[in-house]
């Protein structure tokens, strides 16, 4: 009964994620994410050789929102759903574009760990191709 699910769970672990880093307060999946920080301590808490967090600012929130997306979609494979002008413009970004680009990197971080494995056996039948 006290498990989180969709996205009170998707904010929980988002804001464990980045809990730590200066500048970034994960409050909600909506203006916490505006000025690109969190993204950015997303992606470093993760993969802290992808981006140096220590030299970003809360005032270069346009640079921030860039570097996170081609940093995402590069290294990560994670499709840029968000426009970083957008996000900065926006008084308040979608809920739900922002819930569901955040999905992706949950995928790409959590996923494989709560996937069961299988062992694929190779086919002894010809392919109907």
């Amino acid at each position: 009964m006290g498990e989180l699910r969709g996205l009170k769970a998707l904010e929980a672990w988002s804001r464990k994620a980045t809990d730590g880093y200066k500048g970034v307060k994960v409050c909600n999946l909506t203006t916490s994410w505006r000025d690109g920080l969190a993204f950015c301590a997303l992606i470093h808490h993760f993969r802290p050789d992808l981006i140096e967090f220590d030299s970003l600012t809360k005032e270069n929130a346009l640079f921030n929102n860039q570097l996170a997306f081609s940093v995402a979609a590069k290294h990560l494979g994670v499709t840029a759903l968000l426009d970083a002008e957008d996000m900065v413009t926006c008084a308040e970004p979608d809920l739900w574009s922002v819930a569901t680009y955040l999905s992706q990197f949950y995928e790409v971080f959590e996923g494989s760990k709560h996937r069961t494995t299988t062992t694929d056996k190779p086919s002894t039948q010809p392919s109907n191709h």
